[in-house]
């Protein structure tokens, strides 16, 4: 049987894994222990290859960060705060998540190493970590990454915040409408069907329409039930946020204001992983990998290719067109003053404020014209169902 060994090389001071074949756990640890070795864990290959089958939706990392800079701070080493998390009756996903990293911590792994096998983290948190491993600046990186997660929650809140009136208008508007068209026309018909001499195109346009919809309501009501499952369905499913997202992108305007915001997401990983005492080109690198979208990826590896070329990060970062002309100086700045952490922290909370003036100033156009719009069409169906009436009138005259 396939055993995974971990054992500890003391002349290196590293933590090695290696296969064996043996009839037991014990055969297998006795055999490393005969060659003088420290063996750390041994599991069967099958075991040590199965992946942790988590979703990152079921853990809340900015509340899992606060808890353990929390048990950091107070003294605790990382193996006692995560035992004391995983001992709080949090769910059964929290429990598997801090089961795991116990687990990969009692095997001899880094936290950072833990946290990337349990594939429920965010690469940036995780790159934040291995650096704060590096410094012994844990606490320090768990801030960080909670100053980053902030900042992207105060931007995505404003977004919230903007779309709720507008859905809130169309929703009220389309069960309006729905109602009308299902409920009230069908019964008008009854009383306009009998209608004789000249009627306008509006008229006959109205009565047709509530004919279908008495002969058709079930149909109708059907076809509208399976709709509202589907969208629904998508919404669930996040594609209706990808739909949305590529419809703003062929709005030129819209798409130069998402670059905002992935403008400001890119920096402050930027400046969290600087921090943390990565080269900016390592910093590049991990930025690459954190699904910014819109191109943002190809152009950050080409600045990345364009430092590794000796240019500075200025002209860099200006040629991969990931500045504008005041971001290009303050990066100047940075690169002679040394403060380059700040320099990108001011860089991402610039970026993060126009975007959020964007989405004010956008809230205060859309919400008048979804609600003109909205009034509008309800008020055109309750005077398309009282024309006849203003037909009948003037055919008594």
């Amino acid at each position: 049987m396939q055993y995974t060994v971990r054992w500890f090389d003391a002349a290196a001071a590293v933590v090695r894994q290696e296969s064996a074949d043996a009839a037991s756990a014990q055969e297998a640890a006795g055999r490393f222990e005969a060659a003088g070795r420290v063996v750390l864990s041994v599991e069967r290959a099958a075991q040590a290859a199965r992946a942790p089958r988590l979703r990152r939706s079921e853990l809340d990392v900015a509340w899992w960060c606060r808890e353990l800079r929390t048990l950091l701070a107070a003294g605790m080493t990382v193996v006692e705060a995560l035992e004391t998390l995983q001992a709080q009756p949090l769910g059964r996903a929290r429990a598997e998540v801090h089961a795991l990293l116990v687990e990969q911590l009692h095997q001899g792994r880094a936290l950072s190493a833990a946290m990337q096998h349990a594939a429920v983290f965010p690469a940036v948190l995780v790159a934040g970590v291995r650096a704060g491993e590096r410094t012994s600046g844990l606490v320090a990186a768990l801030d960080d990454y909670l100053r980053y997660h902030e900042l992207l929650e105060r931007l995505r809140r404003q977004l919230l915040g903007a779309a709720i009136y507008p859905a809130v208008v169309v929703a009220l508007g389309a069960v309006i409408t729905l109602f009308l068209l299902l409920f009230v026309m069908p019964r008008f018909a009854g009383m306009y069907g009998e209608l004789h001499g000249p009627v306008s195109a509006a008229t006959r346009t109205m009565v047709a329409l509530s004919r279908t919809l008495a002969a058709h309501g079930g149909t109708v009501a059907l076809a509208l039930a399976g709709a509202a499952a589907a969208l629904a369905a998508a919404w669930r499913a996040g594609l209706v946020a990808r739909w949305a997202i590529r419809a703003a992108e062929a709005v030129p305007p819209l798409r130069r204001q998402f670059d905002e915001f992935r403008l400001a997401k890119l920096y402050q990983s930027l400046a969290l992983m600087f921090r943390g005492g990565y080269a900016l080109d390592d910093a590049l690198g991990h930025c690459a990998a954190l699904g910014l979208g819109g191109g943002l990826a190809d152009r950050v590896e080409r600045a990345q290719r364009a430092l590794a070329t000796g240019r500075p990060v200025s002209a860099a970062f200006g040629e991969a067109d990931l500045t504008d002309s005041v971001t290009q100086r303050l990066l100047a700045v940075g690169e002679r003053s040394g403060s380059f952490d700040r320099v990108l922290q001011t860089i991402a909370e610039r970026h993060a404020g126009n975007f959020g003036t964007f989405i004010e100033r956008a809230t205060r156009i859309v919400e008048p014209a979804l609600l003109l719009a909205v009034s509008l069409l309800v008020g055109g169906i309750v005077v398309a169902m009282y024309m006849p009436v203003f037909d009948i009138a003037s055919s008594i005259r």
